[in-house]
């Protein structure tokens, strides 16, 4: 059965335990994994014809995963949110990581708990307390409650390594006459079910028009933020093509008429 893959980039190595590479693959693993497939990956909007590759979020790692793939003839759509492009901006979940591994101190007291910061399950479980804060503020927001973070964590001096760095409209453009394919990830990566109606039609509006201003194309399939949510009908009639989930806890493939379930293939590439 063809499937719908994805990946959120690719990174020089990777090493187990560090939160900046959670997400990501080594450019060797994915390369070999390009090698062996015995088709290549083809175009979205011919599925299910073929597999398709698909890549999330606006990073350098994922602008260059795309250019792998295409390098290796294959077919690759990037699902990108344009709001850390446009405003020259890091993912806040990028600088949590970067904390997360500049750590100087082995416990820290976060709403109302106190946490150990040991790699693996402890240290997971910090962070997705600090995400289930930070997943629906405005950006503001989150600026300030990272920096406080940073301080509490003894992390001043993080520095965010240029795979999770946000990667620039001239690098956009470039994955685009490479032929890379584009789908809207929204225009800011924040939690669907954190957005009202009204803000809602207006984040997948606003990007739409901004891929038309400085792209020229308004993609047709659109990939949820975090995954994990169906897009609202009131939503999902700004959205021409199929909506992309990436959901563990759903079925893969066609959920219903519009929406599709992902198979995220990252940790079969880490290594």
């Amino acid at each position: 059965m063809k499937s719908i893959q994805m990946i959120h980039g690719c990174a020089p190595s990777w090493r187990p335990h560090e939160q900046s590479l959670r997400n990501y693959v080594s450019e060797g693993s994915l390369k070999r994994h390009l090698v062996a497939c015995r088709e290549a990956y083809g175009p979205l909007s011919d599925f299910p014809a073929h597999d398709v590759l698909t890549i999330d979020d606006s990073t350098i790692g994922a602008a260059r995963a795309c250019l792998v793939a295409r390098e290796a003839g294959h077919a690759v759509t990037l699902f990108i949110n344009p709001a850390q492009i446009a405003r020259r901006r890091l993912y806040w979940f990028s600088r949590l990581d970067a904390i997360l591994d500049a750590r100087t101190v082995a416990t820290v007291a976060f709403a109302g708990r106190d946490y150990e910061l040991r790699p693996g399950r402890p240290l997971q479980s910090f962070r997705l307390a600090v995400k289930a804060r930070l997943v629906a503020l405005d950006e503001g927001d989150t600026d300030a409650m990272l920096d406080e973070l940073a301080d509490r964590l003894g992390a001043g001096a993080a520095v965010l390594p240029e795979h999770a760095r946000t990667m620039t409209l001239e690098c956009l453009r470039e994955l685009v006459d490479r032929g890379v394919q584009i789908g809207s990830h929204g225009w800011d990566h924040r939690d669907i079910t954190s957005l009202g109606p009204a803000e809602l039609v207006e984040d997948v509006r606003h990007a739409a028009d901004w891929f038309q201003t400085c792209l020229g194309l308004v993609p047709r399939h659109y990939a949820v933020p975090y995954g994990l949510s169906f897009l609202p009908n009131y939503a999902a009639g700004e959205v021409s093509g199929m909506i992309m989930l990436a959901n563990s806890e759903l079925k893969l493939g066609s959920l219903d008429s519009r929406h599709w379930n992902r198979r995220d293939i990252t940790t079969e590439l880490q290594d």
